[in-house]
């Protein structure tokens, strides 16, 4: 098995992992990251909307690294899914604008009778 084999292995795991214990959809993606050097790529778990799209990289096959709200790297050891899936959550959850209302208002001072 490659290594790009056993990272997607990891990483299917990983997306399970978000999925089974908070039910959020991660997809694989390509993304770049500080410790990828240009022109390459790596491997990404991106999260929705709700978690502000987060990109969740495993550096140096040994630890997953992602930004906090604040734009800090945080990372975690690439076997502690159940840390990863909290704390990922825990400092990105409702990063997003919130959806807009869908009352019957028009614009602003403006109501409907």
């Amino acid at each position: 098995m490659n290594r790009t084999n056993l990272n997607t292995d990891v990483f299917a795991k990983a997306a399970e992992a978000f999925r089974e214990q908070r039910g959020l959809v991660f997809t694989i993606e390509w993304r770049r990251f500080p410790w990828t050097r240009r022109p390459d790529v790596d491997r990404a778990l991106v999260g929705p909307a709700y978690l502000g799209n987060v990109s969740i990289g495993l550096k140096n096959g040994y630890s997953w690294g992602y930004q906090d709200r604040e734009g800090t790297w945080r990372y975690v050891l690439r076997d502690r899914l159940d840390l990863l899936v909290d704390s990922v959550v825990e400092d990105r959850a409702g990063h997003s604008p919130p959806l807009p209302r869908r009352s019957g208002r028009g614009p602003v001072g403006e109501h409907r009778g």
